[in-house]
């Protein structure tokens, strides 16, 4: 089964694709429903006053600048993505928007973290793992860098979770499963993160799910959606006619106020177990 995920290196095809995946970026943190994602991952992550922590695929360092003024004072956030110039990117957001001493970036992949162990007090990993190659390897890499007693927190949506009020439902399945199993990396990595995390080792797991739902168009999975038609037109999945019909639909929904659609993340939080000592 082929999937097409460019978001595995943004830097794999060009420089100029990966600066334009980080505006990218930028412009959808400003969706309201992903701005409550990210509040609620936050939330989780419960930073404190003094904490050294780490962003494992920080993108355009949209959590990181989130989580920096609650390290304050004497705390440092560090991001790290596998991509130099979404790296640079990431830098550029942090200076623009008064952000020096409080947080730094680094460049590297998540399978090989270039950080001593137990460098850090937690270590986040959102929208990640979904896309590396290998996310137990990058598990047991988070896990060594986190010192014994501190936490991890992960995030992932699971794309198979979504649910949309169309009228047509052959169509709607047809289209969001080809887009599950075809593009975007691995789309059940949500459903996975708890497997995962109790494999590399971690203690005291808690899941906390989070339902997103829209209404509007402007949100981050409305958007979503309108490339997963894109896509399972260009793959052959649905006709252009059948992509502009079920468009149509959602789009007269959206003027009469009863367009729904919804997705679920999930958030799993693990310790490092204690040295035994």
């Amino acid at each position: 089964m082929g999937h097409f995920n460019s978001w595995s290196n943004p830097s794999k095809d060009s420089k100029d694709d990966a600066v334009k995946m980080a505006a990218f970026l930028e412009e959808r943190s400003h969706a309201p429903d992903l701005q409550d994602v990210n509040r609620k991952l936050c939330e989780t992550v419960a930073a404190q006053a003094g904490e050294r922590l780490l962003e494992v695929g920080s993108g355009s360092g949209i959590l990181c600048r989130i989580l920096a003024p609650q390290l304050q004072p004497g705390g440092r956030m560090v991001g790290i993505d596998i991509s130099p110039e979404m790296t640079d990117e990431a830098r550029k957001y942090a200076l623009a928007e008064g952000f020096s001493d409080e947080i730094s970036f680094d460049t590297g992949a998540a399978e090989a973290l270039p950080y001593p162990d137990a460098s850090f007090d937690g270590a986040i990993a959102a929208r990640l793992l979904l896309h590396v190659a290998n996310p137990d390897t990058a598990l047991r890499e988070i896990k060594r860098v986190v010192r014994p007693g501190g936490r991890v927190v992960v995030m992932d949506w699971d794309f198979e979770t979504v649910t949309v009020d169309h009228p047509n439902r052959k169509l709607t399945r047809q289209l969001l499963h080809w887009r599950n199993d075809h593009h975007g990396g691995n789309n059940w990595s949500g459903r996975q993160l708890w497997r995962r995390m109790q494999t590399a080792g971690f203690e005291n797991l808690s899941v906390h799910p989070w339902v997103s739902v829209t209404h509007e168009e402007s949100d981050g999975l409305t958007q979503s959606l309108w490339r997963a038609t894109e896509v399972a037109c260009e793959g052959g999945a649905i006709s252009p006619a059948e992509q502009e019909a079920w468009i149509k639909e959602l789009k007269d929904s959206i003027l009469d106020g009863t367009f729904f659609a919804s997705i679920v993340y999930f958030i799993v939080m693990g310790t490092v177990a204690p040295n035994q000592e």
